[in-house]
């Protein structure tokens, strides 16, 4: 019996271990985002998910999309240090956060570089294609913060807002 008691504790231990919440909290401050996108109308007629690698760019400033501006609208919110919302491969459309969670600053946004986003004090980079803001060079261990999309073909609305 005594062989055993050392196992027992450990077996005990590993199913305890992970008692409570173990969902996943982004260094990243919560901010409000919320994001109304038409993609039949105005500059949103090509956002659709046929358009693969296809972005546009929330942030204090408006929408950009392919070099034209539009101005948030009142219930529009852009997240912490703006968002992207990209067609990527696998889902039609992902959004992140452009904060680094690696260097947490607001005013030094991670800028689109094809399939990544790229923070300018770090150099990290983070594969925004493949749906999951991996980090893939650097020292970053967090991906960006993710953000829930939801599109709806019928109509052509795209909603960007906080994950649930």
């Amino acid at each position: 019996m005594r062989k055993f008691t050392p196992i027992l504790l450990l077996a005990l231990l590993c199913l305890t271990g992970c008692k409570g919440n173990t969902t996943f909290r982004s260094a990243v401050p919560t901010y409000p985002i919320h994001l109304e996108i038409n993609t039949r109308v105005g500059m949103y007629v090509n956002f659709v998910p046929d358009n693969i690698s296809t972005y546009l760019i929330a942030d204090p400033d408006g929408i950009h999309l392919n070099g034209v501006t539009q101005p948030l609208s009142v219930q529009d919110a852009y997240g912490y240090a703006g968002t992207v919302v990209y067609i990527d491969g696998f889902n039609p459309y992902g959004a992140y956060d452009l904060c680094c969670p690696n260097c947490l600053l607001r005013d030094m946004p991670c800028s689109i570089d094809g399939i990544f986003a790229v923070c300018p004090t770090c150099g990290e980079q983070y594969d925004i294609y493949s749906g999951n803001g991996v980090p893939t060079r650097g020292i970053a261990i967090e991906p960006l913060k993710q953000y829930r999309t939801t599109y709806n073909a019928g109509t052509g609305k795209l909603f960007v807002g906080p994950k649930q």
